[in-house]
């Protein structure tokens, strides 16, 4: 078992990489509200939105597969990613030329909108680069690494946004402005992952064996974000731009929120792979409990707290309302990242992707229905409810197993 200091650092390093691109994260927000107005800061909404979507496929569950194996190489790793995220940024450029627009009523994604997409879509490229360092971080917990580089890509994205603004207000420079700091944030987590890249190496055994183990895992996290996010892109597709940008606003301190468990739960997935053949519901329940009370007090301070979003500018007023919403629902999305990463060191991944793709249904089809007629404040409520859905029954499933196996 880890000692407590050990999870503790970790863990924390973690949560201080957070706090240090979040908050880059919102001074770049504030800006762009105070500064460019509700249209400019709709369309940053949009780009990022989309853009985060692929994410997932540039992770693709890889690195949960990777620290199963005790014999897989960072090298192997590194350029089975590298040859996915080119084909990931490929066909998301493809797939937003067909997002719809509609220029009198300016609701959709405009030209240059795609543009900004298009642009964007590198940042796929660095983080598939920055996930496979992860991988060697988390095994080793070493997220220190992780951290240093984190904080000084983030402050080069803020130095680039500083310079740029200086001499245009464009939504475009500060787009080039996260893509910098990006390069020099996945640069850096090479160079402290240690590992040698070169010369060029792809083991076609490793990459077939380890996505043949993981992309259920990917179907899990695509499904997961698509009944996140979806109801973002469907606002942009429904409804007016302000309802865009006061949504997006409160779910970027949502956003960073439901990041805290699954830092815990990386630190952890480590001592749970070990344990996983003493795994108990008494243990599950401890596991739960924890992240219950680490929970309640963020969720109260927020809760109370949310009305400052005011202060902001007076047209994001209601995004107290939707962090409200959301927030009430942040216990149950502590304990489901624990729960899902339980079920993959059991390799019930094939499950998780089952539960998040009806769930991921549900949420479009819940959103569609809604949205119309109660904008964001649906959306809010079908993203907790849904996620109280997948606790029950990553819950029950893990009963099911703990008692199979001790029968």
């Amino acid at each position: 078992m880890l000692g407590f200091r050990k999870i503790t650092l970790n863990t924390f390093y973690q949560i201080g990489g957070r706090v240090v691109s979040s908050g880059v994260s919102f001074l770049i927000t504030l800006f762009i509200a105070q500064k460019m107005g509700v249209g400019i800061y709709s369309d940053y909404a949009k780009i990022t939105a989309y853009v985060s979507l692929f994410y997932l496929f540039a992770d693709f569950g890889l690195n949960a597969i990777f620290l199963q194996r005790e014999k897989a190489y960072y090298k192997h790793l590194f350029y089975l990613r590298i040859l996915m995220c080119v084909g990931i940024i490929v066909i998301s450029d493809l797939i937003s030329i067909l997002l719809p627009y509609n220029a009198h009523s300016a609701i959709g994604f405009s030209n240059s909108v795609k543009f900004g997409i298009f642009l964007f879509s590198f940042t796929i490229f660095t983080e598939g680069i920055l996930n496979s360092s992860l991988a060697l971080f988390q095994r080793n917990l070493i997220y220190k690494y992780s951290f240093i580089s984190t904080a000084i890509g983030s402050l080069a994205t803020l130095v680039c946004l500083i310079l740029f603004t200086f001499y245009s207000n464009s939504l475009f420079g500060i787009l080039v402005a996260f893509l910098i700091g990006a390069v020099i944030e996945s640069g850096l987590s090479v160079f402290f992952a240690k590992e040698k890249i070169l010369p060029i190496e792809f083991d076609l055994e490793f990459s077939k064996g380890v996505i043949k183990e993981s992309y259920p895992i990917a179907l899990m996290l695509v499904f997961n974000l698509i009944y996140f996010r979806a109801d973002m892109l469907i606002l942009s597709s429904l409804k007016p731009s302000l309802d865009v940008a006061v949504y997006n606003l409160a779910y970027s301190f949502f956003d960073f929120l439901i990041a805290i468990p699954l830092f815990l739960s990386n630190v952890l997935y480590v001592s749970i792979l070990r344990d996983v053949k003493t795994l108990n519901i008494k243990k599950i329940n401890k596991y739960l409990l924890t992240f219950i009370a680490f929970s309640l007090p963020i969720t109260i301070f927020i809760f109370i707290a949310s009305p400052l979003l005011r202060y902001i500018k007076e047209s994001f007023e209601l995004s107290s309302l939707a962090l409200r919403i959301l927030v009430s629902f942040l216990p149950v999305f502590f304990m489901t990242s624990i729960l899902q990463w339980i079920l993959i060191a059991l390799k019930k991944q094939r499950f998780l992707a089952h539960v998040y793709l009806w769930l991921a249904l549900i949420n479009i089809v819940l959103n569609y229905i809604f949205i119309p007629s109660y904008s964001f404040v649906a959306s809010a409520i079908i993203t907790g409810v849904c996620e109280t859905i997948v606790l029950i029954l990553l819950y029950f499933k893990l009963w099911r197993e703990v008692k199979y196996v001790k029968s």
